[in-house]
C-alpha cells in the first residue's frame, strides 16, 4: 500500500510527500505464537445504557466511565460504571462521533453538511478538558483549501466506450474515473500516550489527521483506493442492492473509497484502521490496516470483513472487530490474520476493552420507533493458563 502524508503547511507551497509501503499481509501483534490452545470467550454480559440513538462510537476511561456518541442526536453522553448517563455535549443539528479519552479529557469530532447538503460544511475535533471545549483542528476549513484525495483515482478503471455508454445515467458520475470530492467526515479519533498527537480517521477525507497539539500542527495521509475487481458475484451482489451494471463491466477494475471508519493505538506502537470501502458498497470487502505515523507504511492485516466500523485490542494484542451488517463481533487471535466469530451482536458499531471487559455499541443504526440502541459491558473469559508460559 501507499499513503501520501500532506504536511498543512507544505500543502501552501504545493509541495507533496509521499511514502511507499510494501503490500504484506501482517497479522495482529503476535503475544500468543505457540500457544494454539489459548482462547478468549464471551462472558456474562450486562446492558450498561439502553434508549441511546445512532451509538456508533464509545470510549472508556477512568472509574471505567464510558462515553458515547449519539451522533445522529448530536449528543455526547457520560455512562458511569453504575449505568447511570448524563449529557457533556448536545450539539443540535451537528453531528457529534470520534469519542476518545485520556486521563479524564474528552476528546470528539463533529461534522455537518458537505455535498450537496444546504448546511453550513462543519468538520473538526476538539477536546473537553474540565468542561471546557476545546477546537484542536477545523478539518473543514483545511480540506476545502487543500481536497487531499482529489488525486485518487476512483470508479471504474480502462472502461470501452461502449460500456460506459451502458452505465446506468444515474450512477456514471460515481462509476467512472474521478478523483476525491471536497468533503471531510471525521469518524474516529485516537490519542498518543503523551497526549501531544491526536489521530482522526476521515471517512470523507479517506485520510487520517495526525494533530499536532503541542505545535498546533496538522498533517493529513491519504488512503489509497482499494481496486476491486468485476466479478459476476459482485455484480450479482449489487444487483440485489439495487445497483444494475451491465455485463460489460465484469473482469475489469473498479476502485473504490478506503472510507476509515475507526483508529485505535495498538500495543505495538501502530495505529490501527478499520475500511469500509464504498460506493458502490461490497459488504465483504472491509478490512482491518496498521498505519506507522512515522513512515506512512499501511499494511492490511485481516481483510473479508463484513462492513467492519469498531476495532479494539486487549492486552494479549487480540484483536476485536465490529462487523456492522453480519451483526457480529468477530476476534483476531493475536498473530493471526483471520477473523472468527467472537460472539452475535445485532448492529454493533464500535468496541472498547477496559479492565477484561469488552464495551460495545449495538442497534447502532435508527429503525422505526423510540431509540433502541444499548451500551453493553461483556466479561472477557481467559482460560486458567492463558498469558502463562
Amino acid at each position: 500500500m501507499k499513503g501520501t502524508r500532506t504536511s498543512i503547511a507544505a500543502a501552501a507551497l504545493a509541495v507533496a510527500l509521499t511514502s511507499s509501503a510494501g503490500t504484506a499481509t501482517a497479522g495482529p501483534p503476535a503475544s500468543t505464537d505457540g500457544h494454539d490452545d489459548w482462547e478468549v470467550t464471551a462472558g456474562d454480559s450486562t446492558d450498561l445504557a439502553t434508549g441511546l440513538l445512532s451509538p456508533l462510537r464509545v470510549a472508556v476511561g477512568r472509574d471505567d466511565t464510558a462515553y458515547v456518541s449519539q451522533n445522529f442526536a448530536g449528543l455526547l453522553t457520560r455512562v458511569g460504571a453504575d449505568g447511570a448517563t448524563s449529557t457533556l455535549v448536545e450539539r443540535a443539528g451537528i453531528e457529534i462521533g470520534g469519542v476518545a479519552t485520556r486521563r479524564g479529557d474528552v476528546y470528539y469530532t463533529e461534522s455537518a453538511g458537505g455535498p450537496g447538503s444546504p448546511d453550513p460544511f462543519v468538520a473538526n475535533v476538539s477536546v473537553l478538558e474540565d468542561g471546557e471545549t476545546r477546537v484542536l483542528a477545523d478539518f473543514a476549513a483545511l480540506e476545502t483549501e487543500n481536497n487531499y484525495d482529489a488525486d485518487n483515482e476512483y470508479g471504474f478503471q480502462d472502461l470501452p466506450e461502449d460500456c460506459v455508454a451502458e452505465l446506468p445515467a444515474d450512477l456514471r458520475e460515481f462509476l467512472l474515473p474521478r478523483g476525491g470530492e471536497v468533503y471531510s467526515h471525521p469518524f474516529a479519533t485516537a490519542v498518543s500516550e503523551s497526549g501531544r498527537y491526536v489521530y482522526v480517521a476521515d471517512a470523507g477525507a479517506n485520510a487520517v489527521w495526525t494533530v499536532d497539539t503541542w505545535d498546533d500542527d496538522v498533517d493529513a495521509t491519504v488512503l489509497d483506493p482499494v481496486p476491486t475487481l468485476a466479478t459476476a458475484e459482485l455484480r450479482d451482489s449489487l444487483a440485489a442492492q439495487g445497483i444494475a451494471l451491465p455485463e460489460c463491466v465484469l473482469g475489469y477494475t473498479f476502485n473504490s473509497e478506503p472510507v476509515p471508519t475507526d483508529i485505535e493505538l495498538g500495543p505495538d506502537g501502530l495505529l490501527y484502521l478499520t475500511s469500509l470501502p464504498g460506493i458502490p458498497e461490497d459488504p465483504t470487502l472491509g478490512s482491518v490496516r496498521s498505519f506507522d505515523p512515522d513512515s506512512g507504511d499501511i499494511e492490511i492485516v485481516v481483510s473479508g470483513l463484513t462492513s467492519p466500523t469498531g476495532l479494539a485490542f486487549d492486552r494479549y494484542g487480540n484483536l476485536f472487530v465490529t462487523e456492522l451488517f453480519a451483526n457480529r463481533i468477530s476476534i483476531v487471535p493475536a498473530g493471526s490474520d483471520e477473523a472468527e466469530l467472537f460472539t452475535d451482536a445485532t448492529q454493533p458499531a464500535d468496541v472498547e476493552v477496559r479492565g477484561g471487559y469488552l464495551y460495545s455499541t449495538r442497534n447502532a443504526l435508527p429503525g422505526e420507533g423510540a431509540p433502541s440502541g444499548t451500551l453493553v459491558r461483556t466479561r472477557l473469559d481467559y482460560g486458567e493458563d492463558y498469558g502463562k508460559d
